[in-house]
């Protein structure tokens, strides 16, 4: 068998299959060669993805379908997780766009034996708008914050198996949402170091249509469920200000939206 590759890009697939092409474009054009794509596939019907992959003719690109009875993006990353033959796993979203250095960086900070993760700025764009934008703020680490709120933004992370082991080598299969979060709160917490790194690793695509009453719902209960998941003390949520850089205070406290997301309603005044 051959020797491991130096990173493994971590891709979960629902459909799509325009994105995906796209996405695994960029893993083409990395200035590191030596890598993995292990791509899940979560029960596409209406695009075939394996002949998608095949027809794309690169050996480091992995297809896998997720079995009967396992679905969702949490069973999806923790199966491609167990797939990966490299120590350093890169996120990679069916519809994000990696930049060309971003496997050699994730490798050069990654190869460490102590657990480590690291996020970044991210590029946002959509199809009305394919130029697009850095994503204006950009918040530096900070334990106390990630208590009260999520400010990594997920296609921009990667992390070595350590840091994943670390954590209890699964993602937590009860949530329907906020897995993330989830994950990262317990690798702060399990002693994993957590590196910001102002500089844009990944293109970020936002789809059209904006969030309803409902889906902001669903996601604050989720943001709800990862608190009592992981015994998050009650917390006004002006308490961010202590923490949290002045442009991200006025983006949660001055948002009616943002604030219904992140607020905790233990909290009694």
């Amino acid at each position: 068998m051959s020797s491991p590759p130096q990173v493994s890009f971590i891709t979960p697939a629902h459909n799509r299959p325009r994105e995906l092409r796209a996405a695994l474009a960029s893993c083409l054009c990395q200035s590191l060669e030596d890598w993995e794509a292990v791509v899940v596939d979560d029960h596409s019907d209406q695009a075939d993805l394996a002949a998608l992959i095949e027809g794309l003719g690169d050996p480091r690109i992995r297809y896998i379908k997720q079995e009967p009875g396992s679905s969702g993006e949490a069973a999806g990353r923790e199966l491609a997780i167990d797939a990966a033959r490299s120590n350093i796993l890169i996120t990679l979203d069916s519809d994000d766009l990696n930049h060309p250095h971003r496997a050699a960086e994730c490798q050069e900070l990654l190869s460490t034996k102590s657990p480590r993760l690291i996020y970044t700025r991210v590029h946002l764009f959509s199809s009305s708008n394919p130029k697009g934008h850095a994503k204006p703020v950009f918040q530096p680490f900070s334990a106390p914050l990630l208590e009260m709120m999520n400010f990594i933004t997920n296609p921009g992370t990667a992390f070595n198996r350590a840091a994943y082991q670390a954590a209890g080598g699964s993602y937590n299969r009860c949530l329907a949402l906020a897995t993330d979060y989830d994950q990262y709160l317990r690798m702060a917490r399990a002693g994993v170091s957590i590196l910001g790194l102002d500089r844009i690793h990944v293109s970020y695509r936002k789809h059209a249509g904006a969030v309803t009453a409902g889906q902001g719902d669903a996601l604050h209960a989720a943001v709800m469920q990862v608190r009592e998941y992981n015994a998050v003390a009650p917390f006004p949520l002006e308490a961010i200000r202590a923490h949290a850089l002045p442009d991200l205070c006025r983006n949660v406290l001055e948002n009616p939206e943002q604030r219904a997301l992140w607020r905790d309603d233990r909290w009694i005044s």
